[in-house]
């Protein structure tokens, strides 16, 4: 199994009317989405399911990906992934085969301690936008790189 563990990119803060699972992404998390997105598509994955956060953030988020990733069969829009715990998201992802590639587009801090938890590392920070690409490895699950948007534009 490969999974590509997905912070939402940032959103935005202008309409304080609005519920936190309805705030869209503002300009720089639309230009961080596309500029991660064009890196994941290096990657040519076909994606077996996408897992999705019903947030707008993150469903904007998917939105700009889906320009260019390669091939998608299913995704699945889960309101338990909104600002779901570690555990929620280990479960989701525990319950995916162990063929294939997957995404899950989460929250803060699910997404962090998730990673936390599996790289024993406390002081693991994942900005918005930014992807953890894993890999199942004797029924292991194993953190081979993390991308921010930050060290991208750094390239």
């Amino acid at each position: 199994m490969k999974l590509v563990l997905t912070r939402h990119a940032k959103s935005s803060w202008d309409n304080l009317h609005l519920t936190d699972h309805d705030r869209p992404l503002n300009r720089r998390g639309r230009e961080d989405a596309k500029l991660i997105a064009k890196y994941l598509a290096t990657y040519e994955y076909t994606y077996k399911t996408i897992l999705c956060s019903t947030s707008k953030r993150t469903s904007e988020t998917l939105e700009i990906f889906l320009n260019y990733i390669h091939k998608v069969d299913q995704i699945n829009y889960l309101s338990n992934l909104y600002h779901a715990s570690a555990e929620t998201i280990r479960k989701e992802i525990t319950a995916l085969d162990t063929d294939g590639t997957y995404m899950l587009l989460g929250h803060n801090p699910g997404i962090e301690d998730f990673l936390r938890n599996l790289h024993k590392d406390t002081s693991l920070k994942v900005p918005t936008c930014s992807i953890a690409l894993l890999s199942n490895q004797n029924n292991y699950l194993r953190l081979n790189k993390l991308i921010t948007p930050k060290e991208l534009k750094s390239q």
